[in-house]
């Protein structure tokens, strides 16, 4: 083997991933895949309880005192499908198309969001011919809906440099990211007979761009749950009386919703004056978004048949009140760094079933005092609705190391190699690096990664090139440390 092959090595390992289905929490086949794989190459190899898998591979000859650098990745991926695409996300593969120049999914998202990354790692693993010191791969779960990672055992930590390969634009190096939580409103479903003689109402939004809620969160990008829910507020100011019978949308946390539908009864008499806050609803919207979501599909329904059962007024009220004025879209900018988001919350997903109503809000920040402020605002917000409010979950954030050795290495890398200067940024998203940095704040760390096009849709693209000057770079700075 040799480094010459290395693109054709991690695009065969990558096609080799993506026939193993793994989305978030359901990564027990993905990690015996990875374990039996280590077990194939003779490299020490461990899963722990969370089924994070932890590769060892030792030093070049004469490189054993040469510090230890630590490769990661994660093995989920967020699995979304075009409409009318039939995928099981539990059993399906993923259908990769290679044209030479991209790769693309039949329909679903590709999981180069870090399928590639793993790849890269499964290379590096696996080439003797490349002169380093020793090398440690983790494989985390859950990091698109979770970061199981901020579990993990310090003692695997142990190392000098990290590599994060979960960044998503060549050329750049990210150096610092910003924390997250995710809050969750929920009320009791309380159900009632609709009044006799009502009409059902029922708005869809579908094919609008989504994307990921913190890098895309400035985009402009229309999430068509709270849309849905400005509408059915609308129509309450204006007079239209509603009760809700069914309410949901958005495929994931850290998604911005692609898609949602809500179905309402309205009293017959009110059907006019609906469709005429209706049309004036779409001018409105068409004249905010419609040059930024092209696609868009909105289309609204009224039939003679009232709906089975319908949430008690006040919940589903209580329901739209919240959706329209919890924090949705960008917070707060960066006063120091020009174009960055420094705080955002995001309404992902949310669902209506027999017992009880639920959505979550995704906010992200750089600065402590944000995330508070944000929080603060959604469990008030909730308290006046008369929903129950909870944090799942924190994900730490990760602070500029400005004595970084491993970020100098890297950028003089990169320039030897392209010609061109590296970027170095701060993120607004989340990065595991992290929760690394809480267990262990001596890692020198920094994330990079080919280019990723519209990751966590669809749409995603990885540029083959990007990968191939990625992998040369991974090559060239464990030779420098090995120097």
């Amino acid at each position: 083997m040799s480094k010459e092959k290395a693109l054709d090595i991690v695009l065969s390992e990558f096609l080799e991933l993506a026939k193993v289905p793994r989305p978030s929490h359901h990564e027990e086949r993905v990690s015996e895949y990875l374990f039996q794989w280590a077990k194939r190459h003779g490299l020490a190899v461990e899963k722990d309880a969370l089924n994070e898998i932890i590769i060892d591979k030792p030093a070049s000859p004469g490189c054993e005192k040469v510090p230890r650098v630590i490769f990661q990745a994660h093995m989920d991926m967020v699995c979304v499908c075009e409409e009318g695409v039939s995928y099981d996300p539990l059993n399906d593969p993923i259908k990769v198309i290679n044209d030479g120049i991209t790769l693309t999914a039949e329909g679903t998202s590709l999981g180069a969001d870090d399928g590639i990354g793993v790849a890269m790692c499964l290379y590096l693993l696996q080439d003797d011919t490349l002169r380093h010191g020793p090398i440690r791969a983790i494989f985390t779960t859950n990091e698109e809906d979770g970061m199981d990672s901020m579990a993990i055992d310090p003692r695997y930590l142990d190392g000098d440099y990290l590599i994060n390969l979960d960044w998503e634009t060549l050329g750049s190096l990210c150096n610092s990211c910003a924390g997250g939580d995710y809050f969750n409103f929920s009320h009791k479903a309380e159900w009632e007979k609709p009044v006799a003689g009502c009409k059902t109402l029922t708005i869809t939004f579908s094919n609008l761009l989504g994307g990921h809620s913190g890098v895309g969160i400035n985009k402009g990008h229309a999430n068509a749950l709270v849309t849905i829910a400005t509408l059915l507020s609308m129509l309450q100011q204006g007079g239209v009386s509603f009760r809700v019978a069914s309410f949901g949308g958005g495929q994931a946390k850290n998604a911005i919703p692609a898609f949602g539908s809500a179905s309402v009864a309205i009293a017959a008499n009110d059907e006019e004056k609906a469709k005429t806050i209706i049309e004036a609803f779409r001018a409105e919207f068409t004249e905010a978004f419609g040059s930024i979501e092209p696609n868009m599909v909105f289309t609204t329904d009224i039939t003679n048949t009232a709906p089975a059962r319908v949430l008690k007024g006040e919940i589903g009220y209580g329901l739209v009140g919240l959706m329209t004025t919890v924090p949705n879209n960008v917070h707060t900018m960066s006063p120091f760094i020009d174009g960055l988001v420094e705080s955002s919350a995001n309404l992902g997903v949310m669902s209506v079933n027999e017992e009880i109503v639920r959505f979550t809000v995704f906010a992200r920040s750089s600065v402590a005092y944000q995330a508070t402020q944000i929080g603060v605002i959604c469990a008030a917000l909730a308290n006046s609705f008369g929903f129950t409010f909870d944090s799942e979950g924190h994900v730490p954030g990760w602070a500029v190391n400005p004595n970084s050795k491993l970020t100098h290495i890297a950028c003089d890398a990169y320039k030897h190699l392209t010609g061109i200067d590296m970027i170095v940024e701060p993120v607004h998203a989340g990065v595991e690096c992290g929760a690394f940095a809480e267990k262990n704040p001596h890692l020198d760390m920094i994330s990079i990664g080919p280019t990723l096009v519209e990751v966590h849709t669809p749409n995603e693209i990885c540029k083959i090139e990007d990968v191939k000057v990625t992998a040369e770079l991974l090559i060239e700075i464990l030779e420098r440390i090995a120097q």
